[in-house]
């Protein structure tokens, strides 16, 4: 799949048009066009600003792996002994909900 093509996709998912993605991005809607026809190149800065909205990576937009993960994330340098199973639980399903609702994004 092609660079467009993930853009729009990965749009769609989020439930949003073209003209809703581009005022989220703060770009023109005919830019997010230009980008989901690859008629615009993306720029470094909107291939970044495109990979931490949609919370994939730029390999995943570039066409270059199926695999949508960011890479590694350290989510705690450190967790004491006496964290139970029941908050362990917590914070897993916690780190679930925010990788799908990145902060300061609202769906």
């Amino acid at each position: 799949m092609d660079t467009g093509k993930r853009i729009s996709s990965l749009r769609k998912k989020r439930g949003l048009n073209q003209e809703q993605l581009a005022t989220e991005l703060n770009v023109s809607p005919s830019t997010i066009a230009m980008w989901e026809t690859n008629k615009r190149a993306l720029k470094d800065d909107s291939l970044t600003l495109l990979a931490d909205f949609f919370n994939v990576s730029t390999d995943y937009l570039l066409g270059r792996t199926e695999d949508k993960e960011n890479g590694p994330t350290l989510v705690a340098a450190h967790l004491d002994d006496d964290v139970s199973e029941e908050d362990m639980e917590d914070i897993l399903k916690y780190i679930e909900f925010r990788k799908n609702n990145p902060l300061g994004k609202k769906k």
